[in-house]
């Protein structure tokens, strides 16, 4: 366990003087809500039954780590002490670490123990010492030896380093203390007593030994080796969330079930308090009061645990399980009693590799007993122990001892730890009434006190009272529920419900008096009684089931006091001895004597007088009122104003120096010397100096002028002197000063009235033509400065450009037209030939890059077609007759080869005319150059429209079948265009050769030039279509070609009605009827009885539907394939004339799928229908 740097045990007066060095360099109230009054001034209040939970030892390992956040309050010290040192709170963080686990030698016996580090570094500004106000700094590490089995405390070493730095005047640095203090403790000192139960009380009775060493100018000599013996009483009071009165907490968020234990000094009064969090395994915080005034405070900020899974430093440990665990039959035991114990081994991270054949220890410390153990295949070694009859360092009525069984691997540092209770009278059930465990809180107008067995139940009429009794299971079975009877002071008692109680559980209630205002002197009694009825017949001890305690009404002393005057550096007795109290016994007095400690507030001297007389000297005068506080035995206090008018002494004052002249404005430093003979401080006193006339640097109150004289000839200096009591004083002294040259010269810029800031290197930053305004000034003696003749120079390029002017502020405006850097200088002489040194300023021109304008967006054109962007763009003046601005006609090619792509020239000025032949969006960059190579420039982007093709044909004129020339060659289109032209030809808009319902879109001949043989005579309308890469717009023109008769005889005629493609369907039926009818007569002829026979449905049956349609005409595809299928077909040469022929059979098979499959963009049904086309373009 880590303890606080500075514990009750160590002696007052040590923790005095090594908190006076901290501090030259740098209460538990109980919170109660009011009960209500009631008749006959007493009221049960409330009840509560104490938790049965208890926390008990915890084991650490080497690596365990807890931070917490220090404060240090030592603002009660520094009152209280008189030290002149300002100093306010102390915060930093600590880090306590578990260093190693060995054994040691204590009082004969070896025992583990742990050795604990905490280091902190702690700075505090704005602290003062010596007059000196600056930065302390504290190195403080503490190392600590605890012992295992309880976390007892056997020796702290506390190592402090500090130093101190005046403001300003870092190369005065001293040491001010490099101090260790060594502290040991017998017995070992027990702020635990494990294990851990609300409601737990206990008493240490402890020897502490303190011996200092290292070396302070502050402490000297250190204090003499010293050894103290204190008591305290320790109660856990409460379980939960850490916090205080004033609901402050820690930072930590994993101790809700902390325990809070109270510490109690000899006189019963609160000396600080402990919240033990078993999650953290340590204190979560720790709050000490220490009588010289200082208050201590470490808060839990993380916990890291050495071995630990699934921590979060901030509120969560984690899961560890204990590498050696000690189990026992029972937790409590009878004095002298075997007991069995088993050890348990485990594997878990950080443990051991195997549990099985581990040689152990067991230790019982208390004895001196130590076995040698080895675990079992599963892990457990057993033995038995004779528990002894060892008293504790703890001091408790509610058993005998506790002690910690402590285990250990006999090789490495793995121990295991757990607490047996001892208990001399062990019953089977014992309902104790514990009149030592009563607790008043007195509320006397509105200050709450806690009153308990050690400092008396002391209370005056009109206190409000809340009673507070218990009563306790001290067998180690459960109590049948019973009864708990009070007898409150009225004599009015009554009955409470008493739950059943564990083993050592506490059950506590309270009730409320208020002391009636005409309560007699003398002693009152409160009693409470358990089970009065004796249902608990098992009830081993009934005599101590009643409890009483009294309650002494006394009456506050009276104080009498006598004012006092007198002079200063006057022995004054101040006598306040025949103050008395009225419920008898002696009195006791603190004085708390104001004084003047020359920081023109007063500070208190805190003086403790049993004979309530004393004496004390002012060196300042005054009208003191002394704080007289008067105490009676039962420690009821009275306080009263004692009046000291001290009346005072004037001081003397003198005026010195070094020299008797000085230069005008050039520092001349004056002394005055003062000497107050009643004042409180050593010879010369405190004498304030103030100088009427004069500008000190120092100040104006200071005893060392440093000061000068604006013009020339003599001037006297007048200085007052002050003392602490208003008294005055006068001196003065004759100065001669002569003439001085002009100097501290000043450049400054301004623009529009503001001024410039010149960058970290002292150069301003301005553009190109930016009027600016300089002005300059100097100074010089009044007699001077309106007459100064100024000489500039502003631009070290131009070497005859000069400005004489006069006055102490002399200005003119100034542009620069080149970039880079120029020199500003300036000579500044008085009327006396004197002349400054010069003054040299830089400015650094920066180029300003052209401005230019955005572009107009542009409205799409189509290809070939010109358009005219105008760009516009600016600069300074003085670049605006060199800027070179330029188009680049298409930023992805670098067409001069120089700088990037974006950037050529292709086009001079800031008109652009350019057309495009390609259509597409075109982006156009317009950058504008000056002549420091800054450039500028817009973009716009320019979209240029396809038009389609103007389709132009050759007017034909043809014959029937023979070849017809069809010439589109003259179709016109843009020249990026012309050559990748597609053309089809649609040669009858009237008839639909392709079945998709619209009879003008036919492609029935591709390419420029075709020839085709039309069948029949008269006027048909052709039509071309041509598209070039957008064939969603295609140009098309429509030509009625007139086709005359066919050159043929009349046999050719005859022969094409019957075959052929111009086969006349009416003259081949008329050949098949004469037929049929020739037939019919030849078989009649054959055989009269032949049976007529059926016609048989041919293939062309299948061809047509019932309507008499195609089939395929059924199945034709919704839409056409995409027209970029047939690019292949289009880009077949002029001559070649396709041919349309195609069976009925080939039409009404499916198409052979191609060796690649399906031509990208094709569906099947679209193949099935327009397959053949496809396959006949490939030929």
């Amino acid at each position: 366990m880590v303890r606080r740097w500075s514990m009750r045990s160590i002696a007052s007066r040590q923790i005095k003087a090594l908190t006076l060095i901290v501090i030259m360099l740098i209460s538990t109230t109980v919170f109660y809500d009011s009960p209500q009054q009631l008749k006959d001034n007493d009221h049960f209040e409330s009840s509560s039954k104490s938790t049965a939970n208890t926390a008990d030892v915890p084991v650490w390992r080497v690596g365990d780590k807890w931070k917490y956040a220090g404060t240090f309050d030592p603002t009660q010290l520094v009152i209280d002490s008189g030290v002149e040192a300002n100093v306010g709170e102390i915060n930093g963080d600590s880090i306590t670490e578990v260093l190693s686990i060995t054994e040691q030698n204590v009082a004969g016996t070896p025992t583990l123990v742990y050795t604990v580090r905490t280091s902190a570094n702690f700075d505090k500004s704005g602290v003062s010492l010596d007059a000196f106000t600056g930065v302390a700094e504290i190195e403080f590490t503490q190392t600590e030896v605890l012992r295992v089995s309880d976390l007892a405390s056997l020796r702290s070493d506390l190592d402090l380093f500090i130093e101190f730095t005046p403001s300003g005047i870092s190369f005065l640095k001293q040491t001010v203390g490099d101090i260790t203090i060594s502290n040991t403790y017998t017995p070992p000192s027990e702020n635990y007593d494990f294990p851990l139960r609300d409601g737990d009380r206990w008493a240490t009775t402890v020897t502490s030994t303190s011996q200092w060493s290292g070396s302070s100018d502050y402490i000297t000599p250190f204090p003499p080796p010293t050894t103290d013996t204190n008591t305290s009483t320790y109660e856990v009071t409460s379980v939960g969330v850490p916090t205080n009165d004033f609901g402050q907490s820690i930072n930590y968020g994993g101790c809700d079930n902390s325990y809070e234990i109270t510490n109690f000094n000899s006189d019963g009064d609160e000396a600080g308090y402990t919240w033990y969090c078993p999650e953290a395994r340590n204190f979560a915080w720790k709050h000490t009061e220490e009588d010289v005034g200082l208050t201590i405070d470490f808060r839990l900020k993380e916990y890291i645990p050495k071995d630990s899974s699934g921590v979060n430093i901030y509120n969560d440990p984690g899961v560890r399980e204990d590498c050696l665990m000690i189990d026992t039959e029972n937790d409590v035991t009878a004095l002298d009693t075997p007991i069995d114990v088993w050890v348990n081994a485990s594997s878990a991270t950080g443990c051991l590799g195997s549990t099985s054949g581990v040689s152990l220890e067991l230790r019982h410390e208390a004895t001196g007993e130590v076995q040698s153990l080895t675990t079992a295949a599963n892990g457990s070694a057993w033995t038995t122990l004779n528990i002894g009859s060892a008293e504790d360092g703890s001091t408790t009525s509610t058993d005998w001892a506790s002690h910690g069984l402590v285990a250990r691997t006999t090789s490495g540092n793995l121990v295991g730890a757990k607490t047996i209770t001892l208990d001399d009278d062990l019953v089977v059930l014992d309902l104790f009434a514990d009149a030592e465990r009563a607790i008043i809180t007195r509320n006397r107008d509105g200050d709450l006190k806690q009153l308990n067995a050690l400092s008396g139940y002391n209370v005056l009429p009109g206190d409000q009272l809340i009673v507070e009794v218990s009563i306790q299971n001290n067998g180690i079975t459960n109590s049948i529920p019973t009864d708990l009877r009070i007898y409150p002071p009225t004599g009015n008692s009554f009955n409470l419900p008493v739950p059943s109680l564990s083993t050592y559980e506490i059950y506590k209630t309270n009730f409320t008096w208020n002391v009636p205002e005409n309560q007699a002197i003398g002693n009152i009694p409160i009693s409470w009684e358990a089970d009065p009825d004796e249902i608990n017949s098992a009830d081993a001890n009934p005599g101590n089931d009643f409890a009483i305690i009294e309650l002494f009404v006394g009456r506050l002393p009276t104080p009498v006091i006598n004012h006092v005057t007198d002079q200063t550096k006057v022995e004054v007795f101040i006598n306040a001895s025949s103050s008395f109290d009225e419920d008898g016994g002696d009195v006791s007095c603190i004085f708390r004597i104001p004084y003047d400690d020359g920081s023109r507030s007063w500070a208190y001297m805190k003086v403790v007088s049993l004979s309530c007389q004393t004496n004390w000297t002012w060196i300042d005068d005054g009208n003191y009122p002394i704080e007289v506080t008067v105490i009676d035995e039962e420690r009821d206090e009275v306080e009263q104003i004692m009046y000291a008018n001290i009346t005072n002494r004037a001081p003397l004052l003198e005026i010195r120096s070094m020299r008797s002249e000085a230069r005008v404005e050039h520092p001349i430093t004056l002394y005055a010397f003062g000497n107050d003979t009643d004042s409180e401080d050593p010879f010369p006193g405190v004498v304030d100096v103030f100088w009427p006339d004069a500008q000190c640097m120092e100040g104006y109150y200071t005893k060392t002028c440093t000061t000068t004289a604006p013009t020339e000839g003599y001037h006297t200096f007048k200085a007052i002197g002050v003392d602490d009591d208003l008294a005055q004083t006068e001196a003065s002294i004759d100065i001669l000063f002569t003439n001085i040259v002009p100097h501290s010269t000043i450049i400054n810029l301004y623009e529009n009235g503001e001024i410039i800031e010149a960058d970290e290197q002292q150069i301003w930053q301005l553009d190109e033509d930016q009027l600016v305004t300089i002005k300059g000034q100097a100074e010089d003696s009044v007699d001077d400065i309106e007459q100064l003749s100024h000489t500039w120079w502003p631009d070290n390029r131009q070497t005859d450009l000069i400005y004489f002017l006069t006055g102490r502020v002399t200005e003119f405006e100034m542009d620069w037209e080149t970039s880079g850097l120029h020199t500003i200088r300036l000579d500044v002489t008085d009327d006396d030939g004197a002349t400054s040194a010069t003054n040299e300023r830089w400015v650094n021109i920066r180029n300003v890059p052209p401005v230019v304008q955005p572009l107009d967006s542009v409205l799409p054109i189509a290809e070939g077609q010109s358009i005219t962007i105008t760009g516009n763009s600016t600069d300074t003046k003085s670049d605006l007759p060199t800027l070179v601005k330029c188009w680049d006609v298409d930023p992805g090619i670098d067409s001069d080869g120089l700088g990037g792509a974006s950037d050529d020239c292709d086009i001079i000025g800031d008109i652009f005319t350019y057309a495009w032949n390609r259509s597409g969006s075109h982006t156009v960059v317009y950058h504008v150059t000056d002549d420091d190579g800054a450039t500028t420039s817009e973009i716009v982007v320019v979209d240029v429209v396809n038009i389609p093709p103007i389709v132009r044909l050759n007017s034909v004129n043809c014959r029937a079948y023979e070849s017809c020339i069809l010439d589109a060659r003259s179709t016109i289109d843009s020249l990026n265009d012309l050559d990748g032209l597609n053309y089809v030809w649609d040669t009858d808009v009237n008839f639909d050769s392709n079945g998709d319902g619209i009879k003008d879109n036919d492609a029935d001949l591709v390419g420029a030039r075709v020839e085709h043989i039309f069948k029949q005579e008269g006027k048909i309308t052709i039509k071309a279509m041509v598209w070039d890469e957008n064939p969603e717009k295609p140009g098309s023109k429509e030509l009625v070609v007139n086709v005359g008769p066919a050159d043929r005889t009349i046999l050719q005629d005859t022969g094409a009605l019957l075959a052929g493609e111009d086969a006349n369907p009416i003259a081949q039926l008329a050949l098949a009827l004469i037929v049929i009818l020739l037939l019919v007569l030849v078989g009649r002829r054959r055989s009269n009885n032949a049976k007529v026979k059926n016609w048989e449905r041919d293939e062309l049956d299948e061809v047509f539907d019932r309507e008499g349609k195609l089939n395929s005409q059924a199945r034709k595809p919704a839409s056409p394939p995409p027209g970029f299928v047939f690019d292949q077909a289009l880009q077949s040469p002029a001559n070649i004339v396709s041919s349309d022929d195609i069976s009925i059979d080939e039409l009404l098979a499916s198409p052979e799928l191609p060796e690649g499959g399906l031509p990208d963009g094709w569906t099947m049904e679209q193949w099935n229908y327009y397959g053949h086309e496809w396959l006949k373009s490939q030929k």
